[in-house]
Order: C-alpha cells, then sequence, then structure tokens
C-alpha cells in the first residue's frame, strides 16, 4: 500500500486512497479529465492539490481535476499541500471561482467571500491565479450600486465603465442613481458609448431624467440660453450684454457672446471637491451655487478680455489709417477689394442660377430609368449609409453595423458555430450555438458588402439592398442573449410608405417556420397574461371573502351581547314584580 512521504516543504505524497471527497471530483467533465490526464502523464503532476486533515485521513478541498485525472491514469499518489481547516472555505470559494463561468458580478461577490474569511488582496490573487489588479477590480464593482452591480453582471453595462461610474458615484451618488436609471429604462443603446463618451451619456440621462434636484454642467463654455435658468442678476445680465456688443465689435456676423471657463475656475471647483473628470471632455461640476459664481466670474472676465480686444483693434486700425496716407497703395489690398466688388455682383446673377438649376433637374432628372445603375447605386448606398470604421471615438457606420449583426449575422450560416456540449455518456447535451462577438462586427460587415458590391445590374443592387434590410428587419432575438437583443430599425418615412412597401415585398418570401415562431412567442406572452390576472382575480376574490368573513363575525358577536343585555333587563323585571307581589 503506497504510504505519505515527505517530498518538500508544506508539500508532500499522500495515496489517493487516503484522501475523501465531495461531490466536485463527480461534477468535473469527463472530457477535462482526459486532456489533463494526458498531460499529466507527459508532464508529471506539477501542481500539488490542496487537502486538510481529517480523522486518520484528508479530505480534497482543491484539485479535483487533479484527483480525477491521477485516479483516470490508475496512479496511486498524488502530490498534496496540507492546509488548516480555517484555510478551507476561502480554498474552495477559489477552486469554484475557477471551475464555474462566473460573470463580473458574481466573480465580485465570491472575492469578497473570500477577504472576508481572511485572505488579503494579494492572497486571493494568488489563490485564483489572478493578476492583483483583476482583484481589485472586483471590489471596486462592489462600491457601485447594487442595480449597478447586476447590470454589469448581465453584460448591459460594459465592465470598462466601472471606473467612469465610481468617478461619478464619489462625488455625487445622485447623479449616478439618476444615470443608472436612465441606463436600465430601455436605454441600452447609451450604455454602450459609457466607457468612450461618458459626458456625453451622462448628458442625455439629465435631459431625460425627472429628478430636478440633481444638477451637472460642462466647466467649457457657457452660452447665453443657459444663462436664464441660472438667474445670475441684473448686474451680471448687464456685464453679457456688455460681452454680446463688445463680440460684435469684433465680429459683426457674431450671434452672441462666448463664455468660456479659465483654469483658475476649474481649480476652485476641484478645491471644493465637486468636480468628475474623465479622460476626455470637459470637467463636469455638480454644484448648482458654486456654478453660478463661477459664471459670474467668468463673465467678467471676458468682458474685460474684449474690451482689451476692442481697444487694440481700434489702436490697428488707426495705426493702419496713418500709414495709408503715407505710404503707396497696397497691391494685394485693391487686389482683394476688387474681388469683394465682382463677387457683389455675382450674387446678383445667383439669383437667376438657381432658377435654371431647377428647372434643369425638373425636366431631365425627374424621370429616370430604373435599370440604370448609377440610380440604383445613389439610392441604396446612401440609404445604407457610411461604411464602419471601428474608431472608439466617432459613430460612423453604425446603420451598417446595426444590419449586419442584428441581421445579416443571425441568418447566415457562415456566421453561427455549434458549440453544443457532449455529455459523459457520450450523448449530445441542449443544442448551443455561438453567433460570435456583436461587439466585433468586421467579418459580418465585410459580407454585407461583398454581398452589395456583387450586384451585376440595377434590379439585383435593389434586391440585395433588400435582403440586408428585411434580414435584420425580421430576424429572430430569440439566438441571442437578452442583452444583445434589440428592435428591428425603424424605417421612419412620409406617411410610413417605406415600411409599408418593406412589408409588402418581404412578406411573400418569409418562411412558413418565422411565422408559426412568431405566434407561438405571442402565445406564450398571452399565456402568461392570463396566468398574471388570474392569480390577481384570485387574490382580490379572497380579500373580499377574508373582508366579508370578518365582517359577519363583528356581526355575530355585537348580537350575542345584545341578547345578554336583553336577558339582564328581563330579570330585573321579574324580580320587581316578584317583589310587588310579596308586598
Amino acid at each position: 500500500m503506497a504510504t505519505t512521504t515527505d517530498v518538500g516543504a508544506g508539500v508532500q505524497m499522500i495515496a489517493l486512497e487516503r484522501i475523501r471527497h465531495d461531490n466536485n471530483v463527480r461534477d468535473v467533465a469527463a472530457e477535462d479529465v482526459v486532456a489533463l490526464a494526458g498531460s499529466i502523464a507527459l508532464l508529471g503532476q506539477i501542481t500539488p492539490v490542496i487537502v486538510r486533515p481529517d480523522g486518520d485521513g484528508y479530505v480534497l478541498v482543491a484539485g479535483h481535476k487533479r484527483y480525477a485525472a491521477l485516479r483516470h491514469l490508475g496512479r496511486t499518489e498524488i502530490r498534496a499541500e496540507i492546509h488548516s481547516q480555517e484555510a478551507e472555505h476561502s480554498e474552495r470559494a477559489a477552486e469554484n471561482i475557477v471551475r464555474t463561468q462566473l460573470d463580473p458580478y458574481q466573480e465580485a461577490q465570491a472575492v469578497a467571500a473570500m477577504l472576508a474569511n481572511g485572505l488579503s488582496d494579494d492572497g486571493a490573487a494568488q489563490a485564483l491565479g489572478w493578476p492583483k489588479a483583476r482583484v481589485t477590480a472586483r471590489m471596486r464593482l462592489l462600491e457601485l450600486p447594487e442595480a449597478a452591480q447586476q447590470m454589469v453582471g448581465a453584460g448591459q453595462i460594459a465592465l470598462s465603465s466601472v471606473e467612469q461610474l465610481r468617478a461619478i458615484g464619489q462625488v455625487s451618488p445622485e447623479l449616478l442613481d439618476a444615470l443608472i436609471g436612465y441606463l436600465a429604462d430601455g436605454n441600452e443603446w447609451a450604455a454602450e458609448r459609457l466607457t468612450r463618451e461618458p459626458g456625453w451619456v451622462l448628458d442625455a440621462a439629465l435631459r431625460e431624467t425627472s429628478a430636478t434636484k440633481v444638477f451637472a454642467a460642462h466647466l467649457g463654455q457657457v452660452d447665453g440660453h443657459e444663462l436664464a435658468p441660472l438667474r445670475l442678476g441684473k448686474k451680471t445680465e448687464a456685464l453679457y450684454e456688455r460681452a454680446v456688443e463688445l463680440t460684435r465689435q469684433l465680429d459683426r456676423y457674431s450671434y452672441g457672446a462666448t463664455v468660456r471657463f479659465s483654469d483658475s475656475e476649474v481649480d476652485q471647483a476641484r478645491a471644493a471637491g465637486v468636480v468628475i473628470e474623465f479622460d476626455r471632455g470637459y470637467p463636469l461640476i455638480v454644484d448648482r451655487a458654486l456654478y453660478r459664481e463661477l459664471v459670474k466670474q467668468a463673465i467678467a472676465r471676458t468682458v474685460d478680455e474684449l474690451e482689451v480686444k476692442v481697444a487694440e483693434r481700434a489702436a490697428e486700425k488707426k495705426a493702419s489709417r496713418g500709414r495709408s496716407a503715407d505710404q503707396p497703395a497696397d497691391p494685394v489690398a485693391d487686389a482683394r477689394r476688387e474681388e469683394q466688388r465682382q463677387l457683389r455682383e455675382l450674387s446678383e446673377r445667383a439669383h437667376g442660377v438657381n432658377l435654371d438649376l431647377g428647372a434643369g433637374l425638373l425636366t431631365g432628372l425627374a424621370t429616370v430609368d430604373p435599370s440604370d445603375m448609377d440610380v440604383a447605386r445613389a439610392f441604396v448606398y446612401g440609404l445604407l449609409g457610411a461604411d464602419y470604421d471601428s474608431s472608439p471615438y466617432t459613430q460612423t457606420g453604425e446603420r451598417v453595423v446595426r444590419l449586419a449583426v442584428s441581421g445579416i449575422r443571425l441568418v447566415i450560416d457562415e456566421f453561427r458555430t455549434d458549440v453544443t456540449k457532449t455529455r459523459k455518456d457520450g450523448s449530445r447535451g441542449r443544442l448551443r450555438i455561438d453567433y460570435g462577438d456583436p461587439k466585433q462586427p468586421d467579418a459580418a460587415v465585410k459580407w454585407l458588402w461583398k454581398f452589395l458590391d456583387g450586384a451585376r445590374n440595377a434590379g439585383e443592387l435593389y434586391g440585395r439592398g433588400l435582403v440586408i434590410i428585411a434580414a435584420e428587419q425580421y430576424a429572430s432575438r430569440l439566438v441571442v442573449p437578452t442583452s444583445q437583443r434589440s428592435h428591428p430599425t425603424r424605417w421612419s418615412s412620409h406617411k410610413d410608405h417605406a415600411a409599408k412597401a418593406l412589408r409588402k415585398l418581404a412578406g411573400p418570401h418569409l418562411p412558413a417556420s418565422l411565422a408559426e415562431l412568431e405566434r407561438a412567442i405571442k402565445r406564450a406572452h398571452r399565456d402568461y397574461a392570463t396566468a398574471e390576472r388570474g392569480a390577481l382575480e384570485t387574490a382580490a376574490r379572497e380579500r373580499t371573502t377574508a373582508g366579508a368573513a370578518a365582517a359577519q363575525d363583528a356581526d355575530d358577536e355585537q348580537a350575542v351581547e345584545v341578547d345578554e343585555t336583553d336577558t339582564g333587563e328581563d330579570l330585573d323585571a321579574e324580580e320587581d314584580l316578584d317583589a310587588g307581589l310579596d308586598g
């Protein structure tokens, strides 16, 4: 029989028969065990398992897959490290995190449990085989409101947006709550922009939120239409009008004065601890009172700067007039004045030219040949829009990406992969189809353009454009996770002509299976609504019955009290009568 032998500090060779285990070993996938067994047979057991003493033997804490692989190889001993019982909970939690596919929210909760049981950040990272930064990132996720944590876990908010959310919450928890409520209210499209454009998403949330107590403003510049709600007072309003007047002296075509915040004013807000700053964009201030004071300062400073510029401009003109009297004519200035004179004359001719343009278009372009390829390209390519540029700073090609990801990717066979697992008994498990990462749309977009560019005539180009549009319009979203589902594109048009025409064109070509699926979905929704309505009606009847019974009980009690009172009065009367007879 194999014996226990010391092989190093803290690591021993222990007979497999002395180690007891729980059901975790039976939960390990057979194919994983076979793969690991092959590696151990070739390289040996590199990482020891973890056990704790238990009676005359040991209990396996971590390393169930290695244990199963050695049993599969017919080995009798295993390299093991003996830990105390106090460390078992954290070690078992670490193995469960590694062995189970957890979302970031679940990982964060598990890491918190490990830390609560005495492990340090470094210890948790070592137990999990993670960089310490990952452990720290998961703990930071738990600093957010519960709703935000769950949205990150569900994939509705990207994990990369956690730092932006923390930055907002540390300065203004109310603003963070308003943002989370906005994102949860069917605005997943905004959540996608949160990482790269947090300021823009906050602006959208503030425009939609009904929480009037929440305030935030960019410390970039202030326009005239933003001043009225701030109620800055007559003195400041007069200063702004002075700024407008000075601005027009510098540029007669201006419509107002632009007031920009200086570094000094931004630093004042930073010192007060009421500023949210991101990598890109202007800082955000969340204190309305301080913002009003900073606006007042910025307007007064702007007026001073504009007065200096106006004075400098006047001095330059005066000096220029003095030089002109003493110097010969400037040929460049003369040429410029002549150019302006000619343009003024030509502007009068432009009125008639525009009328000529209208007549030419109405005569020659109002009716076109539908088989003309240029006509087809103008409409089809113009309808689909720009190509996707994959830039994190722009939204170029959003429509094409939407059509490719929510249509082409779901209906073309080459974009789906069968990832169905095989059970231990060799049978196939539940069907699982992977459609790839929707955030990496390049392949689907490339297919879309290749399909469109392959059209050989105008009719085929129109048809292929309709295929792309109809695929996104009618493809079932049930094949992808809930976080990836979105409503079909709304092709808005005059009198809804576009959507109506699309239904007529695509309708005859929709498969019967699609219609049956849609009916089944409606039936499921209807059954749920019926069950819910029935449950509510039953609860209402039960409450009514209980109320009636309670009222009847109260009436019965009152009747009993009345009977007892009447009986007492009768007895008193009888006693009085008897006394009278006796007398």
